[in-house]
């Protein structure tokens, strides 16, 4: 199964492809309702990390999020973290050369978590801006 959410102006690009283990949030996340936003894909991760393939490799290309969508993306890597086990888990934090924001983000979010490890990956350019 996947499912794809088309990146706007303040919402995130997603794609989940559960066939494959690959999931991609790229962009800006600033939905008006976070919640609603969200929801689709948190019951879709859970669903998968139930079961998952033996490789998932999530990859965030966020250009720059509100306090809430942080939340939500935290749970995300939550779930996957609860799944460490069943799957060899990567997780990419992507951030061009000159955005101390995200970049900072980035590390921030990694110290959260003890289990799993976030890799933070410095690029030129976000090809999903």
């Amino acid at each position: 199964m996947t499912l794809i959410i088309e990146g706007k102006r303040r919402s995130l690009k997603v794609n989940i492809d559960t066939d494959t283990g690959n999931f991609l949030f790229a962009g800006v996340s600033l939905p008006e309702n976070t919640n609603t936003f969200f929801e689709p894909i948190l019951v879709e991760l859970t669903s998968y990390f139930k079961n998952p393939k033996p490789k998932t490799k999530i990859e965030f290309y966020v250009e720059y999020l509100n306090t809430s969508s942080a939340l939500f993306l935290r749970r995300i890597v939550m779930l996957a973290e609860e799944a460490h086990t069943k799957t060899e888990l990567t997780i990419d934090w992507y951030f061009e050369e000159d955005d101390e924001d995200i970049k900072e983000f980035g590390a921030d979010f990694k110290s959260v978590f003890k289990i799993v490890d976030i890799n933070l990956k410095e690029i030129e350019e976000n090809p999903y801006a």
